[in-house]
């Protein structure tokens, strides 16, 4: 946002046209506000959250996809 005003100043204006500039936006409003919506997409799109999940370690042999997964193997889920 700091790099793109125009993209914060035309999301403002979004949300003051849903909300009448008299509220905050709810959940009920997003619908309404496809351009929002969309921001959202594309900062996730660009990074999400949290890249990678928590390693996790497994707890016996399993197999995924005809693929051996040795029991004590850490596993980080790519939640990108």
């Amino acid at each position: 946002m700091a790099l793109n005003p125009h993209v914060m100043q035309k999301a403002q204006e979004d949300i003051n046209r849903v909300t009448e500039g008299e509220r905050l936006p709810t959940f009920d409003d997003w619908e309404r506000l496809p351009y929002i919506n969309a921001i959202i997409l594309e900062v996730l799109r660009y990074n999400t959250v949290t890249p990678l999940g928590l390693p996790h370690s497994v707890a016996k042999d399993d197999i995924y996809d005809g693929m051996l997964i040795p029991k004590g193997s850490m596993i980080c889920a790519n939640l990108w």
